[in-house]
């Protein structure tokens, strides 16, 4: 396991704390999502979702079905665990440790990258800003920047 990556992951985690969150908020980082995707030259689909409601959905040209189930997956993973799916990921294959051992399926869980949770500076979980379309820490640094801009934080990258 990349230490470096998992200080970072870390890092993150406790900078992108929301004081106070709005559909307008969210909507604005995922149109920002869609513009970063652009620039890179990649194709994503991306959720938001509040309280297990998607309050926001964007799919680009040349993303599929496939895609939205990976969401979802990534989306789970963080709102359950409170971290990154990145993050969530690399500490149980640090551990060893399959989904199926912490009681997950891997039809509603993953292991990649892709998914921020929506966390309000009291430490709650309330959501999660979720990516799909790219290599796994692409996804994750389009999702933390869009949450660093919306937030005017500056966050180290993982990739």
């Amino acid at each position: 396991m990349d230490e470096r990556i998992l200080e970072i992951l870390e890092e993150q985690e406790k900078a992108l704390r929301f004081e106070s969150v709005s559909f307008a908020s969210l909507h604005q980082i995922g149109e920002r999502i869609l513009s970063l995707a652009a620039e890179r030259g990649g194709s994503v689909y991306v959720m938001i979702r509040v309280s297990g409601d998607v309050v926001y959905a964007s799919a680009m040209d040349g993303t599929t079905r496939n895609n939205i189930l990976w969401a979802r997956r990534k989306a789970n993973t963080a709102e359950m665990s409170g971290r990154s799916s990145m993050r969530d990921g690399m500490i149980n294959k640090a551990m060893g440790r399959k989904l199926s051992e912490r009681g997950l399926s891997e039809m509603d869980y993953t292991e990649e990258g892709g998914s921020f949770p929506i966390v309000l500076s009291s430490g709650v979980t309330i959501g999660s800003v979720t990516v799909s379309g790219m290599k796994s820490a692409e996804d994750h640094q389009m999702a933390a920047d869009s949450i660093a801009f919306q937030l005017g934080k500056h966050i180290s990258s993982v990739c």
